[in-house]
């Protein structure tokens, strides 16, 4: 196989893995959780917590997520290729009483996507009904994410998932202005299996009745392995986040917003060459 059937290669399996799909490292599988549509969850007796507005049990909400990802790549005598794919998840979010901590549980009610995605229309249609199950503190710490069925169309919609979940600080939302969070996790990220390290800085920017506007900045660093046994890659990457949520004092999210960008480089270390891959991406969570 000559270099630039090589290189083509990698174009060909990130057009087959652009997305990314979290597992949180070491957590534990959540217990069985009620349906969406099975009503509303009853909230735990006494609950000090209420008043420091942080996570809590919630009616089936519904969420439009929209997000549009970007790739790239620089090829071998100044030729590029780029890969985009444009798609919109219709989900209900649920949040449910659970010893210790809560259950959430998200539902894929419809899927959509610009027209010549990069995925097959039947495969669009079959992912509808997908539902995953997490432990959720009342920080907002999402765990042991799993769905129900096997599906590379609701992979990619599952990387998007714990965006709806901001981290909040431990003393609660009311009565803080700055906080950090650092998570260190294993994912999928554009076909390729991969260890993250990522710190997120929040500041409260606005408080406005039963709402509060909150930023976060967060910087990442990534390396992992891919590709086939006959044909292995390599890649690391570094990049940068940055959100907008709407959180209410009900304890959940409104409405959310973020931008990603990020520089990969994916080697072949059997020919010793490198593509640089400039990757970009935007998204935004509605109630509907």
């Amino acid at each position: 196989m000559t270099v630039r059937r090589r290189l083509v290669v990698v174009g060909m399996v990130l057009v087959a893995g652009c997305s990314q799909v979290s597992t949180p490292v070491e957590q534990p599988a959540p217990r069985p959780a009620p349906k969406p549509n099975g009503g509303p969850a009853s909230a735990p007796t006494a609950d000090p917590t209420r008043s420091l507005i942080l996570y809590r049990p919630s009616a089936p909400t519904r969420y439009v997520l929209e997000r549009r990802d970007s790739l790239t790549l620089d090829l071998p005598g100044g030729a590029s290729q780029v890969q985009q794919s444009n798609r919109t998840a219709f989900l209900t979010v649920a949040v449910a009483d659970a010893p210790g901590s809560y259950h959430a549980i998200i539902r894929l009610d419809s899927l959509r996507q610009d027209a010549g995605g990069p995925i097959a229309a039947d495969s669009v249609l079959r992912a509808a009904g997908t539902m995953w199950t997490a432990a959720l503190s009342s920080q907002g710490r999402l765990s042991g994410l799993k769905a129900d069925r096997a599906s590379g169309v609701a992979d990619q919609v599952e990387a998007g998932l714990p965006g709806l979940f901001p981290v909040l600080p431990g003393t609660g939302l009311a009565d803080a202005a700055q906080w950090t969070d650092t998570t260190e996790r294993t994912l999928k990220a554009d076909a390729f299996d991969v260890r993250e390290r990522a710190v997120t800085s929040y500041q409260v920017q606005k408080r406005d009745g039963a709402v509060y506007t909150i930023g976060a900045t967060t910087i990442f660093q990534r390396t992992g392995t891919g590709g086939q046994a006959a044909q292995p890659m390599e890649m690391s990457s570094a990049g940068s986040r940055q959100t907008l949520y709407h959180f209410s004092r009900d304890g959940g999210l409104v409405e959310a917003e973020g931008a990603d960008s990020a520089e990969m480089t994916i080697t072949v270390p059997a020919v010793g060459q490198s593509v640089p891959v400039h990757q970009r991406a935007s998204w935004k969570a509605q109630k509907r």
